[in-house]
């Protein structure tokens, strides 16, 4: 009990002895942290300059006939990772920029934005910002809008395309219908107004003036629903290119993360140095 209680002493001893060795020598520990500073701001240089661009990318979301969304794979961001850092993706993005592939493995990456609408699961809650890092401005811009078109490519699915084709089907009938619809209302009016007609011919003529401009009407109602179907199809259900990519130079290194960690590692060996130096000086006296 007597060894235990004295081994507890000495521990709380020896703390209080390094405590007061670091408040005696503080300045040893700042020195250490300015050190740790400067070290990590020069670390952060010798890394080089690189050029960044990042194209921004809104996801598809596409709905079904009743309005619900479709959670679909295609619109989840870490799929669109998974797409964009394959090596399909990047050997096409590599061409379109013509470099060779081996110049952007490690250098794309992909990042969700959140824009504070709806849940994760709705259109709009995520952006995707596409990403490139390279030697030369150009390459950088031409691979991360390279991969922005892949993006927007291959998450436009199957059903989406289809809607598309059935709504611009439907404008299509639609407006041909009108055309032609217009062309009877037209005869009806000719009619009217240049032929003596009886009243019960004119009477049967009229009924039909009517029925053909009541019927002209509702085909103007569902081409303007179809209408908005599809713009809802084209600007919100797939995936659009929402910036362009733009490089902008910077460093192969965070420097702000360089700096923290040259600050730590300082303030440790500062710490140690102090504790150090301290018991060299007990020693010696």
């Amino acid at each position: 009990m007597s060894a235990v209680t004295d081994a507890g002493a000495e521990r709380e001893i020896d703390l209080g002895r390094w405590k007061q060795a670091i408040v005696d020598r503080w300045w040893i520990v700042a020195v250490g942290v300015v050190a740790g500073i400067v070290a990590g701001a020069l670390f952060s240089l010798s890394g080089g300059s690189v050029w960044e661009a990042s194209a921004l990318v809104a996801p598809g979301q596409p709905f079904t006939p009743s309005g619900s969304p479709i959670l679909s794979y295609q619109s989840s961001p870490r799929s669109i990772d998974v797409l964009v850092t394959s090596e399909s993706a990047l050997k096409r993005a590599a061409a379109a920029a013509h470099i060779p592939v081996s110049k952007i493995r490690g250098h794309v990456s992909t990042q969700s934005v959140s824009t504070g609408l709806g849940s994760s699961a709705s259109r709009g809650a995520n952006l995707i910002r596409v990403t490139a890092q390279l030697s030369r401005p150009k390459h950088a811009e031409d691979v991360a809008n390279a991969l922005g078109a892949i993006v927007i490519a291959d998450t436009t699915s199957p059903y989406v395309k289809k809607s598309i084709a059935t709504y611009q089907s439907k404008e299509k009938r639609y407006n041909a219908q009108l055309t032609s619809l217009t062309r009877v209302i037209d005869s009806y009016n000719k009619a009217l107004s240049t032929q003596h007609l009886g009243f019960l011919p004119k009477l049967i003529m009229v009924n039909q003036l009517d029925a053909a401009i009541a019927r002209q009407g509702t085909l103007n109602d569902k081409l303007a629903a179809t209408d908005q179907q599809l713009t809802l199809v084209q600007n919100v259900e797939i995936a659009q290119l929402i910036e362009r990519a733009s490089a902008v130079k910077t460093t192969a290194r965070s420097r702000r993360n360089s700096v923290l960690v040259g600050a730590l590692i300082g303030l440790i060996a500062g710490l140690i140095a102090a504790v150090v130096v301290d018991l060299r000086a007990r020693r010696s006296t």
